[in-house]
């Protein structure tokens, strides 16, 4: 029978492929942001500079910086180290489409069921190689897990075969010839697999757009179905389940994210789900996924390793992205 071995939450922010001397271009995009997320509600820049005043500027400096993209780092090397101590043989990796392939529809959960995933340029550097890449998923697993949580109460996209990336292409003003994956898949493989993924399944999970959002005790629920649908898999393997998201972002919230993170290490799933879903929205939404994490390993007993937390600031008014490194290792 299958065995969840392992467990991963990991950011997966452009920032991380930046230079520090770069990191301040994107605060520009944020003073022009005229529904900055932040505490269940939208704010203008001036609002939350109103708000907060400039109490963050003096990590804005490039010594200050740079002490944190290195911290970034060598967490992220961490995290890829001890994804290959766990010796997987299968991963579910939960993401979500940033309207990069899903442009005229927003399915609230689907699931990939086809064989081929792409990746490679025009994709950043810090998502991809420098050529293209074909990686293997496994349409056997993910066809019976979407049939799993059709028979418990799910309704779920079966996503057969990738759209166009063109999100991805308007940015990066090149068309490719292959449907590169999202962001949130292809960080994983290119950061934390060393571009060699083991047999998976994508799961995306619309995190951004109402009104099918998912919220947090359904996506809590959603782990629950996974790890007994897991279980329940005939082939002798250990699996892996992997959140791809940030904490707080784009607006940066310490206290919030140390509260979610403690949470997170006590399998709080009450206190997860009691706080309102105006806090879990923009890219702090992608929280939602880590609870599912949680879900699939409690049974094994593991315990959260929090290999680090950097809050990651572009502008006095404390925009940016809290970047937090954490997993469980069943120690099967």
């Amino acid at each position: 029978m299958a065995k969840i071995v392992f467990g991963m939450a990991v950011p997966h922010s452009g920032m991380l492929g930046q230079a520090p001397e770069d990191w301040l271009v994107n605060g520009e995009r944020d003073r022009r942001n005229p529904a900055l997320w932040y505490r269940n509600r939208t704010w203008t820049y001036p609002e939350l500079e109103a708000h907060r005043g400039a109490a963050f500027e003096k990590y804005l400096t490039l010594e200050e910086r740079t002490a944190r993209a290195k911290r970034c780092r060598a967490a992220l090397d961490e995290m890829a180290a001890a994804y290959r101590r766990a010796k997987i043989d299968v991963a579910i990796i939960l993401g979500k489409d940033q309207q990069e392939i899903f442009t005229q529809f927003s399915p609230s959960i689907a699931i990939y069921t086809g064989e081929d995933v792409h990746n490679g340029p025009p994709q950043r550097p810090v998502y991809a190689p420098d050529h293209h890449v074909v990686h293997k998923a496994y349409p056997e697993l993910a066809t019976y897990l979407v049939e799993t949580f059709q028979q418990k109460g799910f309704d779920l996209t079966d996503l057969f075969e990738w759209p166009e990336n063109v999100w991805m292409e308007k940015q990066q003003k090149k068309k490719a010839d292959y449907p590169v994956v999202p962001h949130a898949y292809s960080f994983v493989y290119h950061q934390i697999m060393g571009d060699d993924p083991p047999p998976h399944v994508p799961v995306l999970m619309n995190l951004f757009y109402p009104p099918t959002q998912p919220s947090m005790a359904r996506c809590v629920e959603f782990g629950r179905v996974l790890r007994d649908a897991i279980l329940a898999w005939p082939e002798d393997v250990r699996v892996a389940v992997i959140a791809s998201g940030g904490l707080s972002h784009f607006v940066n919230d310490e206290e919030f994210d140390r509260d979610i993170m403690q949470k997170l290490a006590r399998y709080d799933y009450e206190g997860l789900s009691a706080i309102p879903n105006g806090y879990y929205q923009s890219g702090t939404s992608e929280i939602k996924i880590y609870s599912t994490v949680m879900m699939a390993l409690q049974h094994t007993g593991a315990e959260m390793t929090l290999v680090d937390y950097v809050p990651c600031w572009r502008t006095a008014a404390g925009t940016g992205e809290g970047m937090g490194f954490m997993y469980w290792d069943a120690g099967l």
